[in-house]
């Protein structure tokens, strides 16, 4: 089935993942069909969780136009916390936490917000793998790498902290904004990103 969201130029098809014995595989490639002009590969889990550590080993796609994430999220309401990495600026990465208020089943218009904010690594992340965990507690989310917290959340500063179920997810995507990734270099394609030794401690 082919999945993607409006700000995405991937559709999310089964080409784009692959499994072995080194981990999942998620690339990115330019698109024989369809209505996006490239595809690319995602998967998640198949039940939500209530706070928890989550974490993998991940090494990035390298290049400019291409994101890989590492996320929880849900919808109605919409909350969502993120690792993201850019492609072009592989030093750093981005961390995000979106709320929208309201209990299970709630699709207010009001309360979506994002609050990114750039994280220095110390190293490339598209050359090699580094564990990246996100820690969600009630009133509280520590971003980690490598065991070293690089980065924390408390409630309202700035926006309140995700307190519904939600399912990990991880992908590999084209931003429609360039400002987000750069412009994508199709000379560069397919753009791999790898997960390994995925776990969750709810």
């Amino acid at each position: 089935m082919v999945e993607t969201f409006p700000g995405n130029l991937a559709s999310f098809t089964s080409d784009g993942l692959a499994y072995d014995a080194h981990g999942a595989h998620l690339v990115v490639s330019k698109a024989s069909t369809g209505t996006r002009p490239y595809e690319s590969g995602a998967f998640a889990s198949t039940r939500s969780f209530a706070h928890g550590r989550f974490q993998a080993e991940i090494r990035a796609a390298p290049g400019s136009g291409v994101l890989t994430g590492f996320f929880l999220h849900r919808d109605a309401p919409r909350q969502e916390i993120d690792i993201e990495i850019a492609g072009e600026d592989p030093e750093r990465m981005l961390v995000n936490v979106y709320f929208n208020p309201g209990d299970e089943g709630a699709a207010l218009g009001f309360g979506y917000r994002g609050s990114p904010c750039r994280v220095d690594l110390g190293f490339e992340a598209t050359k090699d793998f580094h564990l990246y965990a996100i820690d969600w507690r009630p009133g509280l989310i520590t971003w980690s790498v490598d065991n070293r917290i690089v980065h924390e959340r408390v409630s309202w500063d700035p926006t309140p902290i995700p307190h519904l179920p939600m399912q990990l997810h991880a992908n590999l995507w084209v931003p429609r904004s360039e400002e987000l990734a750069g412009h994508i270099q199709e000379t560069a394609l397919p753009a791999e990103a790898t997960f390994r030794n995925i776990s969750i401690h709810a």
